[in-house]
């Protein structure tokens, strides 16, 4: 399939790295027996019985690089992007048998948007949506802030981590948005 394996691990990086998620898909391809590997050794340190199987973390590690949109330059320098690949799928791995393990209460932590944010209590999802699309064209870091807050129930800190920012700047970001919808109502 591929003549120079190293030469082409670089090109999808790069292609990773500016934002391409099927670059993102095809590294997962490429890799596919090897990141099996390396969820079952994830799995080895969970609980017995635990209720994902090697195949089903590749799986989710899959759906998570997609969503990635683009790369931010890493702390750690690593001398081949293969290494730089592997160590970015052992962290998601982690956040993601992290995640599973929590208690649903705990994934879905309600931020009332409606009784905190607006007047009116009643609003409906398209009301929603318009506010969110009103906050994407002021800035789509704040609409990312308002929807991992409101809809994913995550912190300032995990946002932060998520983003590459300070928690101060989620915070900033949040205050604003809360006090922008508050005056469209």
């Amino acid at each position: 399939m591929f003549t120079d394996p190293q030469n082409t691990v670089s090109v999808l990086m790069n292609a990773f790295r500016a934002g391409d998620s099927e670059a993102g898909a095809k590294l997962t391809e490429l890799f596919y027996p090897e990141l099996k590997r390396l969820a079952a050794s994830h799995l080895m340190r969970e609980r017995q019985g635990h209720s994902w199987q090697p195949t089903i973390l590749v799986n989710e590690l899959y759906l998570e690089l997609t969503k990635i949109k683009a790369l931010r330059p890493s702390a750690a320098a690593y001398d081949d992007d293969r290494a730089a690949f592997f160590a970015l799928a052992g962290l998601l791995m982690r956040r993601l048998l992290i995640h599973h393990a929590r208690p649903l209460s705990r994934k879905a932590v309600k931020v009332p948007l409606w009784d905190e944010m607006c007047a009116n209590p009643e609003g409906n999802l398209l009301e929603i949506e318009d506010l969110l699309q009103h906050l994407e064209n002021i800035n789509p870091v704040i609409r990312t802030v308002v929807e991992k807050k409101v809809f994913e129930g995550h912190t300032a800190e995990e946002i932060a981590r998520q983003m590459g920012c300070s928690a101060v700047t989620v915070n900033r970001h949040w205050q604003f948005a809360r006090h922008w919808m508050k005056s469209k109502f």
